[in-house]
């Protein structure tokens, strides 16, 4: 049958969304939330290096006045046992002796926690024998 309405009256309807326009809209949000979360992550990590450089700056700001502090304090002992009528060379030896002592145990500690960033027993467990920390040598030998 062929309509007899003349062609201004017929309505069409309004074409529902489809498969395909729902899937370039999904498309689209998807790179949106894409770009936003990689701008947060960049501006994070912005954030995070001005932090750290000011950190950094901070602490040598304040190992600087830790060490004058520290002079101020030895200058004013040797001034004290002066004044106690000690001589200048003897308290400059004994107080350079323990300073050299406890630099040395510093040290040590310091080299002994070293052997804690080799992650050798996690390479013992991964099967490589890599001969690092004095630990895992010792530990590769035997087996």
């Amino acid at each position: 049958m062929i309509p007899t309405a003349p062609l201004e009256k017929i309505q069409v309807a309004p074409a529902a969304p489809g498969i395909a326009d729902t899937a370039v809209a999904w498309v689209a949000a998807a790179g949106t939330r894409v770009r936003l979360i990689s701008e947060l992550a960049l501006a994070e990590a912005k954030l995070a290096a001005i932090s750290l450089a000011l950190m950094a700056c901070l602490a040598m700001l304040t190992a600087a006045f830790v060490l004058t502090a520290w002079g101020l304090l030895m200058a004013g002992l040797i001034y004290g046992l002066m004044q106690l009528q000690f001589t200048l060379w003897p308290v400059l030896l004994v107080l350079g002796g323990l300073h050299a002592l406890i630099a040395l145990l510093a040290w040590r500690s310091a080299v002994r926690l070293s052997n804690n960033l080799e992650f050798g027993y996690t390479r013992q467990q991964f099967g490589q024998k890599w001969e690092v920390g004095h630990e895992v040598a010792a530990t590769t030998k035997e087996s």
